[in-house]
């Protein structure tokens, strides 16, 4: 596995900082977040460190709620992966 640069640790870090995109959506705000890489394509590649998305681990991976556990229901309820990646850039600038 590659090294992070130090532009894609900054990167991350900012995204981080956002607290959880889905709990925002839900009006929870400052949730402590973990990043999610985007899945791209019909493989489910992983996206590079600039497509990540912030999540807590709950709306992540450990509750029935979460991407890894639940994906179709997440994006029903919360949006497709480009969609909040697009949204967590825009939050960004």
């Amino acid at each position: 596995m590659k090294s992070k640069t130090l532009a894609e640790k900054k990167h991350m870090q900012k995204v981080a900082e956002l607290g959880c995109i889905a709990c925002r959506k839900l009006g929870y705000y400052d949730t402590p977040a973990e990043l999610h890489h985007i899945k791209k394509g019909m493989m489910g590649k992983r996206a590079s460190n600039y497509e990540v998305i912030p999540l807590c681990p709950h709306h992540h991976r450990t509750s029935k709620e979460s991407y890894h556990q639940s994906p179709l229901w997440f994006t029903e309820t919360f949006g497709t992966q480009t969609e909040l990646l697009q949204e967590t850039l825009e939050w960004l600038k």
